[in-house]
């Protein structure tokens, strides 16, 4: 077991390339092993080898068919391989058995926004009554409400977001209405074109432009769920 261990610091370490040798090697010796392929098709994934990815979570599935966790992770690569049909499919199955796991609706909704987005927002509200503690569902639920030409309970979503996170933009206006205006100010479209080149840059921007604050939330939800 020497190689799995190897190869699942490997990937945590984010190197998927060499984690994938190891678990391949390891897999050699036990092909049936499922920590293997689980960590073996999420490297598959990350390097956009969807395919592959899809046939290790599959073979996993075989054995483990009511698995609401491998069924959202194959749903994650069926949908990065343009499947987004199937993709639904196992995240129905997904919610249907992991009914209480707020989880299940925003990984749902994620993927459910770009084919119906009344049913999406609905997954969203779900997720929220289960966690009202998830920003993240809020600010997304907000975006789709936008979407929708809502944008009362848009804002009242945002808000609630940026209230669980400690953020407070009418504060920080203020102050900023006391300072003297900078003569250089960049223009709003620049502002949303401008790069971010520390954290810091990035946090101030996810609140000053929606598109960063799209891209933000996406990564975030990325990196602490899938």
């Amino acid at each position: 077991m020497q190689k799995l261990e190897k190869g699942k610091h490997l990937y945590n370490q984010q190197k998927f390339e060499k984690a994938l040798v190891v678990l391949s090697e390891f897999l050699l010796e036990y092909p049936n092993h499922a920590d293997g392929l689980f960590y073996r098709g999420v490297c598959y994934r990350k390097l956009d080898q969807f395919n592959e990815s899809i046939a290790d979570f599959n073979a996993i599935l075989t054995k483990l068919p009511d698995e609401p966790t491998l069924l959202c992770e194959r749903a994650i690569s069926l949908f990065k391989n343009e499947q987004l049909d199937l993709a639904l499919q196992d995240l129905n199955k997904a919610v249907e058995l992991d009914a209480n796991n707020p989880y299940r609706y925003t990984s749902r909704a994620f993927i459910r926004a770009y084919v119906d987005i009344e049913g999406a927002i609905e997954d969203y509200q779900k997720a929220i009554e289960l966690d009202p503690k998830d920003e993240i569902a809020y600010n997304n639920l907000g975006l789709l409400q936008e979407q929708k030409g809502n944008f009362k309970a848009a804002k009242q979503n945002f808000k609630k977001s940026n209230k669980i996170i400690g953020y407070e933009p009418e504060k920080r206006q203020e102050k900023q209405d006391n300072k003297t205006l900078d003569n250089k100010t960049l223009d709003s479209k620049t502002k949303d074109e401008k790069t971010y080149h520390n954290s810091w840059e990035l946090i101030k921007g996810i609140f000053t432009s929606k598109e960063v604050r799209k891209e933000y939330f996406k990564f975030l939800k990325n990196l602490l769920k899938f």
